[in-house]
């Protein structure tokens, strides 16, 4: 994967920050030492997830790698809001870095990013290279113009995987399953042309969804899984790897422009550190949460033809291709032809 380097486009000016959410601070310059900033940096996820393991190991080598002009206050588990709200701050700049998972190519690249299409990419390189591409380049662009980012880095995430209430082995047993998911159209069309019944529900209601019966199943990567205890409501969970994804740490862009290139290299350069240890320890954490799902006693991990299912996913992964811009449709139509 290729390390994004923004290009800041804008003359260098003093920079307004934000100390925290909504109260706004200027930089100061402390003669050769350089700008100082307090940067606010928010998840969604919660505190014990990997991505939220990387942010702590970001903010804190931004921390030493700068000795102490850059600080980043880390904030998880929604405290400042869902990635919907999240999107909002960071595009008007109240906050100046988050990641967004698959809401990115849903809601801020539209139209260009076909990485979001379950059960299109068997495997998380051939996601990377979609971003390594010239059709990368136009989902960059697409964040800028439509979300006023800049895209800081990609990390890895686990493969989602289908929970149920019930033990699924082949697409035929998705009819009439009343799966969670989020708000994002294009897993609507693809679950639900396999036969599921689709229903959106946000992800602080999901547990209790499940657990009233309002919904059957959802799917998730592991660490959601473990750390949102969805196995306890969940028993069966189906290893489909049906969408093998990143999260894309994203920065304001008027945030970015007004760096100075030295410090736009230290936020990157730790990111990229950050990312690669995250990106290392992956497997191994999420071996880590499948033996303490498995601990529970209850909990079946269940093995699937991904083939099979990748074959029934077929005329939902069509009907999205349909919808994206005509580079993206060109993407998809050479991947699967190669």
């Amino acid at each position: 994967m290729r390390r994004f380097l923004p290009v800041a486009l804008s003359a260098l000016f003093l920079v307004t920050l934000v100390a925290g959410c909504g109260d706004q601070g200027e930089s100061s310059t402390d003669g050769e030492g350089g700008n100082t900033y307090e940067i606010t940096m928010t998840s969604f996820d919660n505190a014990s997830t990997v991505a939220c393991q990387l942010g702590t190991k970001f903010a804190d080598l931004v921390s030493e790698k700068s000795d102490g002009r850059i600080q980043i206050n880390f904030h998880t588990d929604a405290t400042l809001g869902n990635e919907t709200e999240q999107y909002d701050l960071i595009k008007s700049g109240e906050i100046q870095i988050c990641y967004f998972a698959d809401s990115f190519g849903s809601q801020i690249a539209s139209g260009y990013d076909p990485t979001i299409i379950p059960f299109l990419f068997t495997s998380i390189e051939d996601v990377e290279a979609v971003f390594d591409s010239p059709l990368g380049e136009a989902i960059e662009n697409a964040a800028y113009e439509n979300g006023n980012v800049r895209l800081l880095g990609l990390s890895r995430r686990s493969p989602r995987l289908l929970t149920a209430s019930k033990e699924i082995t082949s697409p035929e047993e998705l009819e009439g399953l009343k799966l969670r998911v989020p708000e994002i159209q294009a897993w609507v069309t693809v679950w639900n042309s396999m036969g599921a019944n689709c229903t959106v529900v946000s992800w602080s209601e999901t547990y209790s969804a499940l657990q009233t019966g309002v919904v059957d199943g959802q799917e998730n990567p592991i660490d959601n899984i473990y750390a949102n205890k969805i196995y306890e409501v969940n028993k069966y969970i189906m290893q489909t790897e049906h969408l093998q994804s990143v999260n894309h740490w994203c920065v304001n862009a008027d945030f970015w422009d007004a760096m100075d290139p030295a410090d736009q290299e230290i936020l990157t350069s730790c990111f990229q550190e950050a990312a690669d240890w995250a990106n290392g320890a992956l497997d191994e954490l999420n071996e880590q949460y499948m033996e303490e799902i498995l601990a529970d006693g209850t909990v079946s991990f269940v093995p699937v033809d991904k083939a099979l299912f990748q074959e029934a996913a077929a005329s939902g992964i069509e009907a999205v291709k349909e919808t994206l811009q005509p580079e993206a449709q060109e993407y998809i139509e050479d991947y699967l032809a190669g």
